[in-house]
């Protein structure tokens, strides 16, 4: 498995879709108090996270489940290819080898770049925003505002609040809540919609933000990292059993991705057209 290695400190929201994939795939990381942000409660939809406490837990989990795991170093990581199937991966002078590579990067989309996969960018540049939040307010519900600008969600937390913005513009204002103010760190990316036409091939499976990305509107980036992880880890055991099976598994696992990507999309797209925020490629 190809990861990222590193992971920002931001927070964000557990869907509870994700969470119910979560405590069937990794347990052990639901009961981590240090992982989250506040407490498990049924009036509260999802849970709050820290977004690299969350992944080192799953790093732990999947070295310990015996998965030959490979992060980004000093060097590049590229795929070994022999006879038109990846086999494994380099980094500088190591090497590991593998029947099946299954590419978790995210949006840095290691066998994307490498190995030049056809994929389809849906959306102009956005700019995304995250971090913390202090102060007073009159309502302590989770909020939530979207104009032609852009969006905001602010949701309180045990201790304090965590936000997330989008702008279809670097460097606007953040304005919050009367009374609620930024403190720390602001974590900023850009980024578009995309998707990968295939998300499987010869030797590989691509997983999550890396198969397909929508914003954090869509409430359900986790959700898709977490269930395309275990198809992909499902199918690539049936492969290592039954090699004849590959073009099969790859056809299936490359249509899911491809329709459960269309299917958020859809119904994205249909929330910014009512609120006319326009991040569409002309």
């Amino acid at each position: 498995m190809l990861g990222r290695g590193l992971s920002h400190a931001a927070p964000e929201c557990v869907s509870n879709n994700a969470l119910k994939l979560l405590g069937l795939l990794a347990p052990a990381v639901i009961a981590q108090p240090e992982v989250w942000l506040d407490v498990d409660s049924e009036s509260i939809p999802g849970r709050a996270v820290v977004r690299n406490r969350l992944d080192d837990r799953l790093r732990v989990d999947v070295s310990a489940a015996g998965v030959a795991y490979a992060h980004k170093c000093l060097y590049p990581l590229l795929p070994r290819i022999e006879s038109g199937h990846v086999v494994g991966v380099t980094c500088g002078s190591d090497e590991c080898r593998a029947s099946i590579v299954i590419d978790a990067t995210g949006i840095a989309g290691c066998l994307r770049r490498a190995l030049s996969l056809d994929e389809t960018v849906d959306s102009s540049p956005i700019w995304l925003r995250r971090g913390f939040a202090s102060g007073c307010s009159s309502q302590s519900d989770t909020y939530w505002q979207i104009a032609r600008g852009g969006w905001l969600w602010l949701r309180p937390t045990s201790a304090q609040y965590m936000w997330t913005s989008l702008s279809v513009q670097r460097n606007t204002h953040i304005g919050l809540r009367s009374g609620i103010f930024v403190i720390g760190t602001v974590w900023q990316q850009c980024r578009r919609w995309r998707h990968l036409h295939q998300a499987a091939g010869p030797g590989y499976f691509v997983c999550g933000d890396a198969a397909g990305y929508l914003d954090p509107a869509s409430g359900d980036g986790l959700r898709f990292a977490i269930e395309s992880g275990i198809r992909a880890g499902t199918l690539a055991a049936e492969v290592s059993k039954h090699p004849g099976r590959s073009s099969i598994a790859a056809a299936l696992y490359s249509d899911w991705a491809l329709q459960d990507y269309l299917a958020t999309k859809e119904v994205l797209q249909r929330v910014y057209i009512d609120a006319h925020l326009d991040i569409w490629r002309s």
